[in-house]
C-alpha cells in the first residue's frame, strides 16, 4: 500500500508542476487573503466590534476575528483536501487511464492515500501564507494544549478523508463534479459552523450538521485552538465512529460503481 501511496504523490506532484506550477496554488492563496481582509474589515469598520452577547456563550470566545479567521482557513483547507481526493478516480476516467488503474492490482487505499498525503502538504503550505496574514489583521492564538492540537488536527484530517471518499464515489457516479462538489461545499460551509456558532442555526438544520464528522473535528480544533480547550477521550468516539462510517460506504461505493462503470458507458 505504502509503494502505492508513493508513486500515486510522485506522479501526482510531477503533473502539477508540469501543468500549473504556481496558478493553483496562488488562487487558493488568493481566496485565503481575501476571506482575512473581509474578515477584519467588517469587523473594525462595518459592525465596529459590536459582536452579539450570545457569541462568546457559543463560542467560549469574544474574539471574534480569531474565531472567524481559524473557520475560514479550515473552511479553505478542508475544501482543497476533500476535492483533490474525491476527484482522483474520476480524473483517471476523464483521462482515459480509469479502465488500466481497475485491471492493475494496486491498493485502492494506498492510491487514496497518495492523492491526500500530495494535496495535505501543498494545501498546508498555502495554510502558512494565509496564516501570516491572519496574525497581521488581529489573529491571536493562546496556550495551547500541544497534544489536544495534534488530536483536533488529525481527525480534522481523517474527517475530510473519509468524506471525499464518498463524495468521489457520487462524482463517479453521476459523471459530475462542478455541480456535487459545490453542493456539498454549500452545505458543509453553511451546517458545519465555518464562520460563526452552530447554534445560531434553528434546530433542524443544526442535528442535519450533525451527520458530517467535519462538524465535531471543527468544533474540537477550534476549541483547542481558541480556547486551549483539552480534547477528552469521549469526545473523540463520535468523530471517530462516523469516519469509519464513511470510510466504509465510500470504499464499498467506490468499488460498486466501478465494476458496473464500462458496462454503463
Amino acid at each position: 500500500m505504502w509503494h502505492i501511496a508513493i508513486a500515486t504523490l510522485k506522479r501526482n506532484q510531477k503533473s502539477n508542476l508540469r501543468a500549473f506550477p504556481w496558478t493553483f496554488t496562488f488562487g487558493h492563496i488568493i481566496d485565503g487573503v481575501y476571506l482575512v481582509i473581509i474578515s477584519y474589515f467588517s469587523y473594525v469598520y462595518l459592525i465596529k466590534g459590536d459582536i452579539d452577547s450570545k457569541f462568546a456563550i457559543y463560542s467560549g470566545s469574544e474574539d471574534y476575528l480569531t474565531y472567524v479567521i481559524i473557520g475560514g482557513m479550515l473552511s479553505i483547507f478542508s475544501v482543497s483536501m476533500m476535492m483533490n481526493v474525491s476527484r482522483a478516480l474520476i480524473t483517471e476516467w476523464r483521462e482515459g487511464t480509469l479502465e488500466a488503474l481497475l485491471l492493475s492490482p494496486s491498493s485502492r487505499s494506498g492510491y487514496f492515500l497518495g492523492n491526500a498525503v500530495q494535496q495535505l502538504y501543498r494545501s498546508g503550505a498555502e495554510l502558512l501564507v494565509v496564516l501570516f496574514f491572519g496574525l497581521l489583521a488581529g489573529l491571536r492564538l493562546p496556550s495551547v494544549d500541544f497534544l489536544s492540537v495534534f488530536v483536533g488536527i488529525l481527525l480534522f484530517l481523517l474527517s475530510c478523508y473519509a468524506m471525499a471518499l464518498v463524495l468521489g464515489s457520487i462524482m463517479l457516479y453521476t459523471r459530475d463534479t462542478f455541480i456535487v462538489q459545490n453542493t456539498l461545499f454549500t452545505i458543509t460551509a453553511l451546517l458545519c459552523g465555518f464562520q460563526f456558532p452552530r447554534q445560531y442555526l434553528p434546530d433542524y438544520l443544526q442535528v442535519i450538521g450533525e451527520i458530517f464528522p467535519l462538524t465535531y473535528a471543527l468544533q474540537l480544533l477550534r476549541g483547542s485552538l481558541l480556547t486551549g480547550e483539552a480534547i477528552r477521550l469521549p469526545d473523540i468516539w463520535p468523530i471517530i465512529l462516523l469516519i469509519v462510517v464513511y470510510i466504509t460506504v465510500g470504499q464499498w461505493t467506490n468499488r460498486r460503481i466501478e465494476r458496473g462503470l464500462f458496462e454503463r458507458f
